[in-house]
């Protein structure tokens, strides 16, 4: 039998091992959480120098820090014009996007009582849980204080990206300085594979994201939707998430239609599907040309993966590391290790 004294210790001795179990925890979340933010602000860098050599790259004379420098003011230019234009009726309609759509849904509840199974759903099985307008409502401003709330991870993955897009080869230098030197070649070959790979798939989604929100607007306006331009700019950011993205931005209109009508409804969702046919099957591989398409069944499982351990960040940065890891199993591992050819490109190549 123990005696107290013993006890104690051992009680002191397991009570410290848990707390080094949870700050340990605590400060693995916090770095991946860091370094997810330094692969945004990555990803941020390689869409510039993407667009500076798709765009500026063409004219042989000017310069590549010119070609970032020009860029940055064209995505100045853009932002600038969206706050001049769009925002302030942007502002006015996103407060009255919050207080329709629990309207929507309530709507949609009064038409659900013959349907048990649904009802159970909306209102949470036991008729003591909180509304499903409560739980919507609290799951969005939980996304709006803990993401687009977050100015700090906003300006260190701005900051981030553009001291990268300057000064890209001093980092590189300084990871080549840690390789042995018959690996530097190689580990050139893949970085360039995956600033390749990357900048066709960045600049892809940014074509789509604006030729859905023109769409979307468009659309929208015709059919007699209300808040056409909150929901639009809802589809433009949401089609930078493949799979769930488009299908999270067609809530909000469809249910927006149905206080109309069913055929209203009906209408909204076949103008989704088609923007979306539009965009994944004629814009997107226009633009990337097809170099960088992902198993849609792997990209949804990284997405699934990355959100239940990092939340919106995760899910929002899901598919480009998805990319990251399909071309370093590609080089790596099947032409390396299996000595086998891949369809890799970027590689040495010519980005264009």
């Amino acid at each position: 039998m123990l005696s107290t004294s013993r006890y104690i210790h051992f009680v002191i001795i397991g009570l410290g091992l848990i707390g080094l179990f949870l700050v340990a925890k605590w400060f693995l979340q916090s770095a991946l959480n860091v370094l997810l933010l330094v692969f945004a602000g990555t990803l941020f860098s390689i869409f510039i120098r993407g667009v500076s050599r798709f765009v500026f790259g063409r004219f042989r004379k000017l310069p590549e820090k010119a070609g970032i420098v020009a860029t940055l003011i064209f995505l100045v230019t853009i932002s600038a014009a969206f706050v001049i234009f769009l925002a302030p009726q942007l502002f006015e309609q996103i407060p009255k996007l919050a207080e329709e759509l629990p309207k929507a849904v309530n709507a949609l509840r009064e038409k659900t009582d013959f349907f048990s199974w649904l009802k159970d759903f909306v209102d949470g099985g036991d008729g003591k849980s909180p509304a499903f307008t409560d739980k919507l409502t609290g799951k969005l401003m939980g996304v709006f204080t803990t993401t687009f709330g977050a100015i700090t991870s906003f300006f260190i993955i701005l900051f981030v990206g553009i001291y990268l897009s300057f000064t890209p080869f001093y980092y590189v230098g300084g990871f080549f300085r840690l390789l042995p030197s018959q690996w530097r070649p190689r580990a050139d070959q893949v970085l360039q594979a995956l600033d390749y790979a990357l900048s066709h798939w960045l600049i892809g989604r940014f074509v789509g994201m604006l030729v859905v929100s023109v769409c979307t607007y468009t659309g929208l306006l015709l059919l007699g939707i209300p808040l056409p331009l909150s929901l639009a700019v809802l589809a433009g950011l949401l089609t930078f998430i493949p799979n769930i993205g488009p299908i999270l931005s067609a809530i909000p209109p469809v249910l927006l239609g149905y206080m109309q009508s069913p055929s209203s409804a009906l209408y909204v969702i076949l103008l989704y599907l088609a923007i979306q046919a539009v965009e994944s099957y004629l814009i997107t591989p226009l633009i990337q040309q097809r170099e960088v398409s992902l198993p849609p069944v792997l990209t949804l499982t990284s997405q699934i993966f990355f959100v239940s351990i990092f939340g919106f960040l995760g899910l929002l940065l899901a598919t480009p590391l998805t990319a990251s890891g399909l071309v370093l199993v590609k080089m790596l591992y099947v032409e390396n290790v299996l000595e086998e050819p891949t369809d890799i490109k970027g590689a040495g190549d010519s980005d264009d």
